[in-house]
Order: C-alpha cells, then structure tokens, then sequence
C-alpha cells in the first residue's frame, strides 16, 4: 500500500507542476476503439407515446425541462422506458443520442452478472475463498507467500460482491503499476472480510481476475458470449488492465439502450425475450440488501448493486451521475448519462428524479388517453434541451461575460483572426480533463500551438498537442461536432462557444468543449489582450468533487493504513493543497502570435477526422 501511496503523490506532485507525457507508474497502450456512429443497435426495443404506457408526457415534459435548466445538473443524456417500450429517449446539447457513454462503477452491477452466471454454472460459489483462485498465479512462493494466506484467507467472492473484503489496495492502486492483483493482495487489510462496508473498486477487479482464471478469457469476453450478443449488445467496449485484465469497476462504455436491456433482464428475473440468460435466484439474491452502507443516500448494497429509494427498486450506480434506475413494480427504466459533481446518487439530479418517480408516483396500470397538446410539449422539452429551439440561448454555466454578443461584429471579428497562429508560453496543458488523462492512463503531451480557421461563417480551433492535432469545431447557439485523436484513441467532441466582451471591454471567446463519450468536459475562456497576447483561461467539469475526494484519500482518507505516510501527509495544510490542485484544474496559459509562414506547417492536420454534422448553427441569441 505504500508504494501506491508514493505512486499517487508523485502523480499528484507531476501534475500540479505541469509535468507530460507518460506519468504514473502504468504501461500505456491505446486500446479505445471509434465509437459506431452509423449502425442501428440491434434487438432495440419498441417506441411508443407515453400515455400509450400509461405515463403522462406532460409529467415527462416538466421532467426534462427541470433536469435542463437546474443549477448543478449536467444531463448528457435520458431514456425512460415502461413496459419495455422507450417512452423519450433524448440528448442535452452538445451530446448527442445513441452514443455509447463511459459508465465509471455503473459497469459493477455486469461485473456481479458474470459471477452469478458463473456461479449457476457451478464453477464458483459466494464461499469460495478468492486466493483459491487466485493463488497459483499472483503470490511469491515462500514467506510472501505465507504472508498473503494470513492477510487474506478468509476473503471470500461474497465479501468482495458486498464490498466487505478490507483491502486498503483501493483505486489509487490503478497508477502504482502493471499488476493491480497483486498490489491487491501485497496490502495491508483494514479490518475483517465481511464485518463492515467500505466501497472499492478494486473489488471488482479482483472478481474480474477471479473470472478470468476460471474462464481462460476475459470477464468482457466471458460476458459478450453469455449476455451481449445474445441481447444483441455489440455497441460495448470495457478497458482491460495492463495485464490483460477487464477493469470490472471502471472503464467501460456502453450505449444507453443496450445498458437498458441490462436493467430489462434483472426487472424480469433474468430472463430475455424469453430466454432464461440467467438464474432468477441470482437476480433476486443481488437485488436485496446484503449489507448496511452506512450511506444516508444510499442505505443498503446488494450484489454489486444498490437498493433504490423505492421499495423493491435498485440501480446500477456510476460516479457523477451514470445510472440505471429500475423499479420492477412500475416496470419503468430510467437511464442517465451525466457530468454532474456527485460520486455517489444523492446529488440534485437524484434529487429531481426522486421528486418525480419516487414514492409517491404510481403510472396508470391502462393506456392513457393520447394527450396532443402535452406531446407537443414534451418534444418542446426534447429539443430545447437538445439545442433545437433557435430562439432558446443554450445554458452554459460559469458566465459567458459582461457585454452581450449583438454589440459586436462576431463575422468581422473571426475573419481577421482567420489563419493566426498563437504559441503557448507554458505547454503542459492539454485538451483531455484530468479525470480523463488519469482514469484512461492518457496522459497530455501538452498543446504547444492554437490555429484560427473561419471559413463561410463556421470557426475551428487548431491545436498541436504532442505528436496530434486536434480540430475542434465551434458551434454558436448550438453544438457542432468533432473527432479528435489522442495517443491512438479516437474521442467525439462537441463544442459550443459564445464571443462577448468583460468588464473591461477586452473581447472574449468562452467555449464549452464537451467529450461526448465521456462524464466530463473542458471549458476554456480565450481573453483577446491584443492582437498577439492571448490568455486562456482553462477549466473543467465537474472539478471541485475531484479535488476533495483526492484530499480525503492522500490525508486521513479510506485508503491509508500506513502511519508514517499518514503523518506526513498531515503536517501539509488541505487548504494549500486544494489550492494547488484548483490551479491545475484551472490553469492560465499566455499565449502570442507567431509567423504564420513558419507556423501553418506544424498546424495542418495530415489525416483530417470527419464525422457528418447534424445540423447547422442556430443564430445568436
């Protein structure tokens, strides 16, 4: 454990100094494939209006348009299923919908499926000792190897499915080195497998492993056969570990109706279109509490997944709002895909779903009546909250500046600055947020230049990052999109910008760059000092969550047992280093023109990525 503790700090140390390239203490090797844009999801399920479900689309309507205009609630996006038929289905621009998503600990509740499917084979069993599996291959022979017998010999698959195993090895082990099972059980334990409640992502993977050793193939592989492909789920992807392993707690992605279907064959018991795919036994035992959290928010965990608010209800749960709400006895679904500043569900989007489909909501059992006027407001909802509503200025929070965009000629204004190149001062900043460098391993090489390209109205920022260039296309009232490509990953970006002036009358270019497949985004404000100084002023979203889990961990937090680190750690202030890290959430870059003649080279995008725009952009309001 100590060695993940100094790996951390070390991360935590190079990143605030703006340190690029390979960090940690993790092999990197590109494994995200480019997300299917084109390809209908196969076995979808039947649309249908909500009142033909017996739901109100004038209850749906004022749904959506709360989660659009709350403070603090970042959709990306919604699907609200009844009786197996999507009843809306929509995206909050600059999302787009249908896009496979990133789930974080969504993706433990399949990690839970694929012990039980193993377990009705009777391969496995909730008594299994996890070093009976696990042994042979990841301990040292000799006093090692004694050692992690004592530590660990009465873990068992149930401790680990109800997060009870007491390992400190916690998620910062994901950037101390290759071999996480084995930094796993090099670790200290805390307290007695089974005796309390303490949430770990590396539980997870060590199912994950445990899978893998019995199977001979990968957990996502194991459950690609067993459950994807026969519930035509292909739009999937799930990262593995250096060594090969599924990551099990984190790392995958997944399309909101393909993870609907998921939460469809545990509403009805394990069963798909009539194929049994797993025991009803299984499902019933996994969605009952087997363990207290201790959580006021979320009070009871069963199997990989949580007890819901409602009685009977569960949910597979991800960090900053990606979950799946079931509630068997109203046979609905409710699908979110977010950004919002929570790691568990009890943040203000929680909130508004609570207050619409909590205890007190009860569906009519019969079809409603069809209700015209409130369907047209639901789709008044839908594409406000997509960007489709000319009229309606998209709502981007943190302010857009002090002078409206009508007193300024932004046509004018773009094409002088078409084709200038600016140079950054410092270079250690890079397009991906930190959450997304440090939770895929992809870490910045860091953007040296910026290009300007306007062309029959339409503005794209250029930018060198490392050995990549990326474009990202501007959209104004509305999203435009865009594929970028980072160490060999390819990412769907949407942008919306907005040109205005401050208090100072200095011109000033606020974009929200948002990564489609992924829970957070960068907002970057370019201040127009003189034609050539720039600053950017960079920021992500969410950010602040971050930075107070982070002190949590590295000071007196779940994962630290040794005391020496632990006494270190607390004679730094928390106050200087939250103010450390929101400098490196929020950085300041200065940036000047150079010569176009010796810049436009290094600039040009030798194998342009394309996606086709779904639109064009709506007028300033």
């Amino acid at each position: 454990m100590a060695n993940s503790n100094v790996a951390f700090i070390q991360l935590f140390w190079d990143l605030l100094n703006r340190k690029t390239g390979e960090l940690g203490h993790v092999d990197y090797t590109p494994q995200k494939p480019a997300f299917d844009l084109y390809t209908p999801i196969d076995q979808s399920f039947p649309r249908s209006t909500p009142e033909e479900q017996g739901v109100s689309s004038r209850i749906l309507s004022d749904f959506v348009h709360e989660l659009q205009t709350t403070e603090h609630v970042e959709m990306h996006q919604l699907m609200i299923l009844r009786h197996d038929h999507v009843i809306y289905e929509g995206a909050f621009d600059p999302y787009r919908q249908g896009v496979w998503h990133v789930t974080y600990s969504m993706c433990k509740s399949f990690t839970g499926m694929a012990v039980g499917l193993l377990i009705d084979e009777g391969r496995l069993s909730l008594d299994t000792k996890a070093l009976d599996i696990l042994e042979p291959q990841h301990t040292v022979a000799g006093v090692g190897k004694l050692l992690t017998k004592f530590k660990y010999s009465d873990l068992t698959v149930r401790d680990l499915l109800i997060m009870s195993s007491g390992a400190s090895f916690n998620e910062t082990g994901a950037i101390s080195g290759n071999d996480w099972v084995k930094g796993y059980f090099d670790s200290l334990p805390k307290f007695a497998p089974g005796t309390k409640f303490e949430y770990n992502s590396m539980n997870s993977f060590i199912l994950s492993a445990i899978v893998t050793k019995i199977t001979g193939v990968t957990m996502f592989e194991y459950l690609r056969q067993k459950l994807f492909i026969p519930m035509g789920i292909s739009k999937v992807f799930w990262e593995t570990s250096p060594i090969g392993v599924t990551k099990a707690g984190w790392g995958m992605f997944i399309t909101q109706e393909d993870a609907a279907k998921l939460g469809s064959l545990y509403m009805h018991g394990g069963a798909w279109k009539g194929n049994q795919l797993i025991s009803k036994s299984w499902v019933e035992e996994s969605t009952r509490c087997q363990i207290k959290t201790g959580r006021e928010d979320n009070p009871e965990y069963g199997y990989h997944i949580w007890m819901g608010d409602v009685p009977g209800s569960f949910m597979y749960n991800g960090m900053l709002g990606q979950n799946v709400y079931c509630y068997p006895d109203r046979d609905m679904i409710i699908v979110v895909n977010a950004g919002n500043d929570e790691v568990f569900s009890g943040g203000t989007m929680t909130g508004i779903i609570r207050k619409y489909f909590g205890l007190n909501y009860h569906p009519s059992a019969d079809a409603l009546p069809e209700d015209p006027i409130g369907l047209k407001q639901l789709i008044r909802a839908k594409a406000e909250a997509e960007g489709n509503v000319r009229h309606v200025s998209p709502i981007v929070r943190g302010g857009w500046g002090r002078q409206s965009v009508r007193s300024m000629d932004r046509d004018r204004f773009f094409r002088r600055l078409s084709g200038r190149v600016y140079e950054m001062h410092s270079k250690g900043i890079g397009l991906f947020p930190l959450i997304m460098q440090v939770v895929h391993n992809n870490y910045t090489n860091g953007i040296s230049m910026m290009r300007f390209d306007y062309h029959d109205g339409r503005l794209s920022l250029i930018f060198r990052e490392g050995e990549d260039v990326h474009t990202i296309n501007v959209g104004f009232g509305r999203g435009r999109h865009s594929l970028i490509r980072s160490k060999g990953e390819e990412y769907l970006t949407g942008c919306i910008g907005r040109l205005g002036r401050n208090e100072d009358h200095i011109p000033v270019l606020t974009l929200r760059i948002a990564f489609i497949e992924e829970a957070t985004e960068r907002r970057l404000k370019i201040y127009f000092k003189s034609e050539k100084e720039l600053e950017l002023h960079w920021d992500e979203v969410p950010g602040n969550v971050i930075i107070a889990d982070t002190l949590e961990m590295i000071t007196t937090g779940s994962g630290n047992v040794n005391p020496i680190f632990t006494g270190l750690m607390s004679q730094v202030s928390p106050g200087l280093i939250k103010d450390s890290m929101r400098s490196a959430i929020q950085p300041m870059v200065r940036a000047s023109l150079v010569e176009e003649t010796s810049a436009e080279m290094d600039l040009r995008e030798e194998d342009p990525l394309e996606i086709h725009e779904s639109g064009t952009d709506a007028p300033l309001s």
